[in-house]
């Protein structure tokens, strides 16, 4: 049977409609023996956290493959196309190559599938990432974890490190409603014996690291705040704890102001795998130009992306932060290099609390734009332009911003652009599933 991509959507659309998802792992654990345990044939690592985890894949992904490495990537969730989740040496799988390794996996349910609950969007996909990571010959896998980690189909996999980054408030009605629940939900993908590497965290999630490798034996290394990239006085950025001394004059290829501090993580994620988790991978450990170049041309779509459709238009910048300490970050920086004349158009999913970020809004923007996010059940717009109204009327001191709401993307795209002076700037968030839409339409169309 041959399939088409056509026909691998429609797959997935009427098996498992997204946003439909069950958590636990019978399902991807009877789908992973069915398909003869693809993930056997290379060895993995897993990426989770809160914040970050796209980017630190894209940098150790990069670099490992500036390295000479096949690495196959699994990430999530797809911006314009599904074909994202799956990353085969550095590019998105093509449609033949995802509807291949889809098709595998419908041949092995079909062959063997005894349970009553079926497999869900995120674990077909997932099942078909491992099958196209054992039939590119790859020689690893990155795995970004989703919601949470302990029930997260990628704990299927027994990889033998875990790179945690920084650990926030978000999805607490499912993870828990402290630092520590939710901590505790993202590392238990670390097994005994295996490698954890930690990010510079909030005090309640250090510990709470620091006790559950204590009591599963797993073996922590944690980043210290001179593992975050620095500016260089050479130029460009440096990495002090470098082993010959500091890696300097470093350029990154994903920009935004989380950047360094994911780099970091990155660099020290690697160093670990090459001295320790997987020696054999990098026998040489990690060469120094071979490093710089990896950082250098990591790409994640997204993630602070910048376009400029119209020459003679304002920048549009695209980020899907969407929580409140990733969005902080974010619209910090742009308040910074918006210098009063920057825009925000900003749709959020219903499961976020909406009431704690848009004063962050109001904070960093001279016009907001609110829209609907497309394809998720999220927050009406003409709601968050309510909450954003009723903080202008408390009194907070943002009496001169411009606040608009439309259900339409493209309406809301084309006020954000004939609100924004041509030398302004247009900051794009909330969502990856609204960024996503927003980059198929700049791509196709001058604003």
């Amino acid at each position: 049977m041959v399939w088409s991509f056509e026909e691998a959507e429609a797959y997935l659309k009427d098996t498992a409609p997204q946003g439909k998802s069950v958590y636990g792992l019978g399902r991807i654990n009877r789908l992973i023996e069915l398909l003869g345990r693809p993930q056997d044939g290379y060895p993995c690592v897993t990426v989770a956290g809160t914040n970050g985890k796209g980017s630190v894949l894209a940098f150790m992904e990069s670099v490992l493959r500036a390295h000479g490495l096949k690495v196959a990537c699994h990430i999530k969730p797809h911006l314009e196309s599904v074909t994202e989740r799956i990353r085969l040496d550095g590019s998105d799988s093509t449609p033949d190559e995802f509807a291949e390794a889809l098709r595998e996996v419908k041949q092995a349910i079909d062959a063997g599938w005894d349970r009553e609950d079926k497999a869900t969007y995120f674990e077909l996909i997932f099942g078909a990432f491992l099958c196209a990571a054992r039939s590119s010959e790859s020689d690893m896998a990155l795995l970004e974890a989703g919601l949470g980690g302990r029930l997260d189909a990628v704990n299927a996999v027994d990889a033998p490190m875990l790179v945690l980054t920084s650990v926030g408030l978000d999805h607490t009605e499912l993870l828990g409603d402290s630092l520590e629940s939710i901590t505790k939900e993202k590392i238990a993908i670390a097994r005994p014996g295996a490698l954890l590497v930690c990010q510079v965290n909030p005090p309640e999630v250090i510990a709470t690291v620091r006790a559950y490798a204590a009591e599963k034996n797993v073996r922590l290394v944690e980043a210290t705040g001179d593992c975050e990239l620095v500016e260089s006085d050479k130029g460009g950025f440096a990495y002090p704890p470098w082993a010959s001394g500091p890696l300097d004059r470093l350029a990154l290829g994903l920009g935004g102001p989380y950047q360094p501090m994911n780099a970091g993580l990155a660099l020290l994620a690697l160093q670990v795998l090459a001295s320790d988790a997987l020696p054999a991978l990098l026998p040489s450990g990690l060469r120094e130009e071979a490093t710089r170049l990896g950082l250098r041309e990591a790409r994640l779509p997204g993630r602070w992306e910048r376009f400029r459709p119209d020459p003679s238009g304002p920048v549009w910048i695209l980020d899907g932060a969407h929580n409140p300490s990733g969005l902080d970050r974010v619209l910090e920086e742009f308040g910074r290099i918006g210098a009063g004349k920057g825009t925000v158009v900003f749709g959020m999913k219903k499961d976020k609390k909406a009431a704690e970020v848009i004063p962050l809004l109001l904070r960093s923007a001279a016009v907001v734009v609110f829209v609907r996010v497309p394809e998720v059940e999220c927050h009406a717009p003409e709601d968050l332009a309510s909450i954003a109204a009723g903080s202008l009327e408390s009194g907070s001191g943002f009496s001169h911003i411009q606040i608009d709401w439309t259900d339409s993307i493209s309406e809301g795209l084309e006020i954000a652009a004939d609100s924004t002076p041509t030398d302004g700037t247009i900051l794009v968030t909330g969502s990856l599933y609204l960024v996503g839409s927003v980059r198929t339409a700049l791509r196709g169309k001058k604003l």
